[in-house]
């Protein structure tokens, strides 16, 4: 990896159970064998082991503060949309990052996100060069039975399902429009 990845989460959650992830604080996570076989399916340069030092959460009071913070820093294009009708939250970055340890506090803080979800066939993260060309996959989170689960299998864009693969470039190219219109807007100023 040399060029920032894009990340996308789509979860559908119930109003008060989303105000009740964003105003906790950020789970620790644990070094549990679905970290380390996800881990041990990467390829990456200079690979270290996977550690608790290394498995590390935000140092934000709140979940909320996570957000606000990716959302002020203007180089992520950071979005966060919820839809009162459809009970569905989409969370993402155009530009989220290049390396597995700065990734792995927004896993943590997407995986604990578990208990607060209502189940949904379309409860997912990705972390892919949507930019690039590139059809691998760095991250690929589901949750199923109450459990979010870190993918060691998906390599690349091939092994998601072409549904929600199709789905995800659908609404990163509206988002990509979206900012695309509100930063030329800023240059007519």
């Amino acid at each position: 990896m040399s060029e920032l990845s894009s990340l996308f989460c789509k979860v559908k959650i119930a109003k008060p159970q989303l105000e009740k992830f964003l105003s906790s604080p950020p789970e620790e996570p644990d070094l549990n064998k679905n970290w380390i076989d996800w881990w041990d399916s990467r390829k990456m340069y200079s690979k270290m082991e996977l550690t608790p030092e290394l498995l590390r959460t935000y140092s934000d009071n709140t979940n909320q503060e996570v957000i606000d913070g990716w959302i002020d820093y203007p180089q992520a294009m950071a979005f966060s949309d919820y839809d009162e009708t459809t009970e569905e939250w989409n969370w993402g970055m155009m530009f989220f990052s290049e390396n597995f340890t700065e990734m792995l506090p927004m896993f943590a803080f997407i995986i604990s996100l578990e208990k607060y979800v209502s189940e949904s066939v379309e409860n997912m993260a990705i972390v892919f060069p949507f930019f690039w060309g590139d059809d691998a996959v760095h991250a690929y989170i589901n949750f199923e039975d109450g459990d979010a689960i870190l993918s060691p299998k998906v390599q690349t864009l091939k092994d998601v399902n072409p549904e929600t693969v199709e789905k995800t470039k659908d609404y990163l190219n509206k988002k990509w429009d979206q900012i695309a219109k509100e930063m030329d807007l800023d240059n007519l100023d």
